[in-house]
């Protein structure tokens, strides 16, 4: 009890309470490499990382996840996570008899069955355009399409664009189904395989660099798909240890989003909470020169426009 309220150093309490002491093992030709940053501790710095076996570098299979703090160079203190039960909740249903009855959706389906993720995505895509002009984003059929897009794109070797929407949908999966339901687990999966395929963050924030420069050339202001993958360019730069630029980079997606879906919208939502969960961290972790960037951004969280999210 007393190692789970100090922290075992240089992990804080709760992160010690939510993961094991790890001895690293290993042998039979076989190493391993972690992906992915999830979950950055305010408190002691840590992130969640997923472990993947390798050989001769190529991933094999997934070995957990695990609580990871840098010591400088190639070397790292982790402890791994405890998959604790969560919260029973009332079941969400996914089903809706209007996709059925969707003649693109129907198509849509008809080609990921048949593995063809390529013929698949367009007819999702025009699926989802239909649906969002009916449903709010964030009802249970058209969080089940979104997630199919971001499959589609990640099939498709769109690695950028597949991680933008699912650190968009996971969120609102997790909010509608709960954090176990099938379709969120998928969302985490695919997020942690593009990843896998892109590199580390520095990889995944150039990537992103990339595509938010062909969406300014290409794309309307305040077009959703440049809302979201200039959030998702965030989160990666904040994920690199670049605060002040991943908050320039949230802040500018939230106010664009405010203005072309309105406050409440429910990508809205995810976006305020992606920043105001980069200005937590900064403010623990940052340095100096962050903290103009991040006394602005709480400036804008602060304004009496912007309703509160839970």
């Amino acid at each position: 009890m007393d190692e789970e309220r100090r922290g075992v150093y240089p992990f804080c309490g709760s992160c010690t309470a939510s993961s094991v002491a790890w001895r690293v093992t290993g042998g039979g030709g076989f190493g391993g490499r972690f992906y992915g940053h999830r979950d950055i501790c305010e408190d002691c710095g840590s992130s969640v990382r997923t472990l993947y076996r390798t050989l001769l570098w190529v991933p094999l299979a997934r070995s957990g996840q695990f609580r990871i703090i840098p010591t400088g160079g190639r070397t790292y203190v982790a402890r791994k996570v405890i998959d604790r039960p969560t919260e029973s909740r009332e079941p969400v249903s996914a089903a809706d008899p209007g996709l059925a009855a969707d003649p693109s959706y129907r198509q849509a389906e008809s080609y990921w069955e048949a593995k063809e993720p390529g013929q698949a995505l367009p007819f999702y895509q025009a699926a989802l355009e239909r649906r969002e002009t009916e449903l709010p984003a964030d009802d249970p059929a058209t969080l089940q399409i979104r997630l199919r897009v971001a499959q589609g794109l990640l099939a498709t070797g769109n690695y950028g664009r597949a991680i933008a929407w699912f650190e968009l949908v996971t969120p609102q999966l997790v909010r509608v189904f709960g954090a176990n339901h099938e379709l969120t687990r998928a969302a985490n999966e695919g997020a942690t395989g593009a990843r896998l395929m892109v590199g580390g963050p520095r990889s995944e924030a150039s990537l992103l660099a990339d595509i938010v420069a062909v969406d300014r050339a290409e794309l309307p202001a305040r077009d959703p798909q440049l809302l979201r993958d200039q959030a998702a360019l965030g989160r990666a730069l904040l994920a690199g240890g670049r605060i002040a630029e991943a908050i320039e980079a949230l802040s500018a997606a939230l106010v664009d989003a405010e203005d072309a879906l309105g406050a409440d919208h429910p990508d809205t939502a995810v976006y305020r909470a992606a920043l105001r969960d980069t200005c937590q961290v900064g403010a623990a972790r940052g340095k100096k020169r962050d903290l103009p960037a991040i006394e602005s951004a709480r400036r804008l969280l602060n304004d009496e426009a912007a309703p509160t999210d839970t």
